[in-house]
């Protein structure tokens, strides 16, 4: 299928050669006369790419720019503007706002095909090479950790110290930051008409939470809480848009990441749904055992409240405690003043699967 290509331009002359050009190298092309109905015509369309002059009524090249970086499912549209302004703070102030290149009028075919399929050819490869190569978010800071705008994320940023049990959000709170563990464990939980928590992950250090909200433009469908003693940094929702609508990378990574929760959220459904409540309780302990260490470590007690594995596992603490009783009399756990140590992975694993 052919790449789509959008050009924004007033002039007719050179909007109909820009889209004859394009047209003739087999390009499928949309034209608008100015920047509102370009605007219109790139929400309705998938694109490939967008052909946008600066000075234009209605709304100028800036202000079109500035609209595709705030629509999450057109912030990776390679953007490039076609104008006539060739003073260096004009390149720079569109190259600030997040524009990927420039053609300066008047310009040649030549030149103009030549940055088309540069721009798609190098988004095509981000794209290719994200989804091959996707483990956790973690990944895009290793990756990216040479790209100035990763700062936002790792260094210079207050860290807050949480006290167990403290809330960092609660369910319909208005989202303002995104998280990132520095120390500890936070778990997230949705709460049923009756008070009944289910939790819907834990993260550990290393981690990223609070932004499924930020990202869908809604209020938290979750609470957060910590599950011990924790740090954690708080990001300002603007430095967290700025890096996710001016990066592919990060961008990709993190529709990549919603697209994993997805998948697992289904999936403990259906546990939830079919599994007896044996498998459920196993199931829940290697989880959160998998939280504090990713090695199978039998010398090792933690924490892990009765109440937080009902929490994951879906049944009441009562059952939660015949079922450690029972793991316990069958020596796959030990316990000592509530805290758990996993001594027999292998069967543990057996029964949850």
């Amino acid at each position: 299928m052919n790449d789509t290509i959008l050009v924004i331009e007033d002039n007719i002359g050179v909007r109909e050669n820009t889209s004859e050009i394009l047209e003739l190298a087999n390009y499928n092309v949309m034209t608008a006369g100015d920047g509102k109905e370009g605007l219109d015509i790139a929400k309705k369309n998938k694109l490939d790419l967008i052909l946008c002059d600066i000075t234009m009524p209605e709304l100028d090249g800036y202000g079109v720019l500035r609209a595709v970086e705030n629509i999450p499912e057109m912030a990776t549209i390679p953007f490039v503007f076609i104008t006539a302004k060739t003073e260096p703070e004009d390149f720079r102030k569109g190259m600030d706002l997040g524009a990927d290149d420039y053609l300066a009028k008047p310009f040649n075919g030549t030149d103009l095909l030549r940055v088309v399929s540069a721009r798609i050819k190098k988004n095509k490869n981000i794209k290719d090479k994200f989804n091959k190569n996707f483990d956790d978010l973690e990944s895009i800071l290793n990756e990216t950790k040479s790209n100035k705008e990763i700062s936002l994320f790792s260094e210079h940023r207050t860290i807050k110290k949480i006290q167990k049990k403290e809330h960092i959000y609660m369910e319909i709170d208005t989202p303002n930051y995104i998280y990132f563990v520095v120390k500890g464990k936070i778990k997230t939980f949705k709460t049923n008409e009756l008070g009944k928590e289910f939790i819907t992950e834990i993260y550990k250090e290393g981690d990223f939470f609070g932004y499924h909200a930020l990202l869908d433009h809604s209020d938290h469908k979750e609470a957060a809480v910590a599950m011990e003693d924790s740090e954690i940094s708080p990001i300002p929702k603007n430095d967290f848009y700025q890096l996710l609508f001016s990066n592919n990378d990060v961008s990709l990574k993190f529709i990549k990441l919603l697209s994993h929760n997805l998948l697992d959220a289904e999936e403990n459904l259906l546990k939830l749904a079919y599994n007896s409540a044996r498998k459920r309780v196993a199931e829940a302990l290697l989880f959160i055992f998998s939280k504090y260490y990713p090695d199978d470590r039998a010398d090792i007690f933690i924490p892990i409240a009765r109440e937080n594995i009902s929490s994951l596992a879906g049944i009441s603490p009562e059952s939660v405690s015949r079922n450690l009783t029972e793991f316990k009399e069958d020596k796959l756990i030990e316990i000592d003043n509530g805290i758990i140590k996993i001594i027999d992975f292998k069967k543990l694993r057996n029964i949850k699967n």
